[in-house]
């Protein structure tokens, strides 16, 4: 990582541009938030069936190398993603909520869910930090749900 760091520090340099602040951890557009840390608006999912909505909040302003991606697993014990779905970052300045969709038609009344975010191939952080969250098919609206 910290190689990492510093060849794109280096190259960034060179080239005689910044494209985005990094720090130890990344930049703050791949820091996902989770619950509480937020302030008062806490990540969250829902599902309603057939389609899984998603709306994560980042430690800073969005970036467009920015990837999140959406993870919808049938069940805790599965390890193998059935759906998934993908927002790209926008330009700098936009606000600190991406809001990612995945049509998910499970045969269970349940999913569960984690997000990531990454810039090319590197995954800079996952949502909630380890397992996944539980969403049940109670035709909850995007607003109400399940925090991360």
């Amino acid at each position: 990582m910290r190689r990492f760091l510093t060849a794109l520090m280096s190259t960034a340099l060179l080239v005689g541009v910044l494209a985005i602040p990094v720090s130890a951890a990344g930049p703050k557009c791949v820091d996902l938030l989770g619950r509480d840390q937020a302030d008062t608006q806490d990540s969250r999912a829902t599902y309603n069936g057939s389609r899984v909505a998603a709306q994560i909040f980042i430690a800073g302003d969005q970036c467009r190398q920015a990837t999140y991606t959406l993870y919808v697993l049938e069940s805790e014990t599965d390890t193998v993603p059935f759906a998934t779905g993908t927002a790209q970052g926008t330009a700098d300045g936009t606000p600190d909520a991406v809001e990612i969709f995945a049509d998910a038609d499970a045969a269970d009344t349940d999913v569960c869910v984690y997000v990531e975010s990454s810039i090319g191939r590197h995954v800079f952080d996952r949502a909630p930090a380890e397992g996944c969250v539980t969403l049940f098919d109670d035709g909850s609206s995007p607003g109400g749900g399940k925090g991360f």
